[in-house]
């Protein structure tokens, strides 16, 4: 992978982001190249097909406090829009034979990261995330009830999770430069 290929492309367009801290599959090609979408691809087929978060537990999301995360929960409710930090972490227990992949995308973010803060980028802190109340409160309490429900056992997780789901895309198209 040409890293600094992934991070200029980066440099040239974290600004014109207008939807963070949750970010598309879409939205992660044009922030960083299609070399880096191609092997995000490739490591999400092995996680679908060897059940690493399934069945490791989430732990990364616990330990990164995702307001969102609750093992009633199949998958991440806002998978689909689901921040780029949880896009591009691979934990040790990714079993794939070169693990110069994972360290790579790690490069590519961390170091895509540092470049915009010296350039001073004023969307950066907007990365560091989840936890998601600092950047997005107004997402978190208008899906605290659901959570909150599905964790005391009051409510359907496959229909808070589509509530949540729904939250979140709605968050996303509202007029705001996050």
């Amino acid at each position: 992978m040409d890293k600094q290929k992934a991070i200029e492309t980066f440099l040239d367009r974290v600004e014109k982001l207008t939807r963070l801290p949750l970010i598309t599959d879409t939205e992660m090609e044009g922030l960083f190249g299609e070399e880096v979408a191609a092997l995000l691809a490739e490591m999400n087929r092995s996680n679908r097909e060897e059940k690493v978060c399934q069945n490791c537990e989430n732990r990364c999301c616990q330990v990164i406090s995702c307001e969102f995360y609750t093992p009633d929960f199949d998958q991440c409710p806002i998978y689909d829009f689901r921040p780029a930090v949880c896009r591009l972490h691979f934990c040790h227990r990714f079993g794939i034979a070169d693990n110069s992949v994972m360290k790579d995308l790690a490069d590519v973010f961390f170091d895509s990261l540092v470049a915009a803060d010296r350039n001073g980028s004023n969307k950066v802190r907007l990365f560091d995330s989840p936890p998601l109340a600092i950047c997005s409160p107004d997402l978190i309490a208008a899906t605290s009830a659901w959570l909150d429900g599905v964790r005391e056992g009051t409510l359907n997780h496959k229909e808070a999770a589509n509530l949540i789901q729904q939250e979140a895309e709605k968050y996303r198209t509202k007029d705001t430069d996050s």
